[in-house]
């Protein structure tokens, strides 16, 4: 089912640099990704990069590729700008990790598009797989269960791109009814009663300026571009993971960005030991690799150390799983302060695709953990 007629187009739209995405699409897109594709528009920073889609649940059958593939047809100028996009045929089998779409074009043409075309395959491969189609009734149950374990924190639900937008507005009013406090899309939030949606930084905007700056750079230089362009009445928050430096990105970010900065963000890859972590010692969540209280209390000490104590944590990356909160709230009755806002999308069992930056500029370049790989089974589409 596609959410309006893919062809249609914004009032005004012009052949210039602006995008096709129409405003009803818009409302459906993660807020990080609306404020990026400003911000590189205001920097004049449009890189040629190369998206690489895959699931970590499977082996399962591909669903969704042909509304998807209409998506970035109709709706962006992906093709118009000699853009590519190879992905396994609608219901071909894959495999966990398996890139199942590559997707090369100007990152502007369709960065905006990421939350609308993961969550359509996300939606259609998790049927696919057998799961039942989430019911919002289940999804304020489990934003009360969150709820519950966190009575003082921000919670905020980031599942936009775990199935299809048509159900974004249904799924915010649960999330808020369960007791969240903000949503990712402005639809979502403004079906839910809240103003607009909530978001700062993805880890593409920070993959779009270590092309410019540098990987050492890229982190403080897309904070600093998301000061410059971004309303002031939006917190800045740094998202630090990005090349697996979080206790050096932190700090490096909080001296650039001073009182100004209001927390920074860890979404450490599950491949990966956090910055300050520890290795698995047979404690999940405390240990090991993916957020886990122990990079989180390196990166707070480190941040509490040097003069930063404004400075707030976020989280995100697997915080669906009851336990893993358990887990945190437990450390934080041992050491103290930890985070103050979690960042939630898993309010529901998905198969929940994941898109990555693998290449700029036609060189490997990619957030610490992930890779580009071919895949001859991919076909093209455009």
């Amino acid at each position: 089912m596609s959410l309006i007629p893919l062809s249609a187009a914004p009032a005004g739209a012009t052949n210039g640099p602006m995008p096709k995405l129409p405003d009803t699409l818009r409302g459906y897109v993660d807020k990080y990704f609306l404020r990026s594709r400003h911000i590189l528009a205001a920097e004049g920073l449009d890189p040629v990069v190369t998206m690489q889609v895959f699931f970590r649940d499977g082996p399962g059958v591909l669903a969704g590729v042909d509304e998807a593939v209409a998506l970035l047809r109709e709706a962006s100028d992906l093709a118009a700008h000699g853009g590519s996009l190879y992905a396994l045929p609608e219901g071909a089998a894959y495999t966990p990790l398996e890139p199942v779409m590559h997707i090369t074009g100007r990152l502007q043409d369709f960065i905006e598009l990421e939350t609308l075309y993961l969550g359509i395959i996300s939606a259609a491969t998790s049927l696919a797989a057998g799961l039942p189609e989430p019911r919002p009734e289940d999804v304020e149950q489990k934003a009360a269960a969150v709820r519950a374990l966190l009575p003082e924190k921000n919670l905020m639900y980031f599942g936009a791109r775990h199935w299809h937008p048509r159900c974004e507005e249904a799924f915010c009013r649960a999330a808020v009814a369960g007791g969240f406090d903000a949503c990712a899309t402005d639809a979502g939030a403004r079906a839910a009663g809240l103003p607009a949606g909530v978001g700062t930084i993805p880890h593409a905007l920070v993959l779009a300026f270590a092309g410019q700056v540098g990987r050492e750079r890229a982190t403080c230089a897309a904070a600093a571009a998301f000061d410059r362009h971004i309303e002031a009445s939006c917190p800045r928050v740094a998202l630090v993971d990005t090349f697996n430096h979080e206790v050096d990105d932190a700090l490096a970010t909080a001296k650039a960005l001073g009182q100004k900065l209001a927390a920074v963000r860890l979404d450490t890859a599950g491949e990966l030991i956090g910055q300050g972590g520890e290795p698995f010692d047979g404690r999940p969540y405390w240990t090991g690799t993916g957020v886990t209280v122990a990079g989180t209390l390196a990166v707070r000490r480190a941040l509490d150390a040097a003069g930063f104590a404004h400075v707030g944590i976020v989280l995100s990356s697997g915080f669906g799983n009851l336990e893993k909160i358990k887990a945190f709230v437990q450390a934080e009755n041992e050491y103290g302060r930890l985070f103050e806002s979690l960042g939630i999308g898993g309010l529901f069992r998905s198969y929940a695709a994941t898109a990555d930056i693998v290449r700029l500029g036609g060189a490997d370049l990619a957030k610490t953990g992930r890779a580009y790989r071919e895949n001859p089974r991919l076909v093209r589409f455009i």
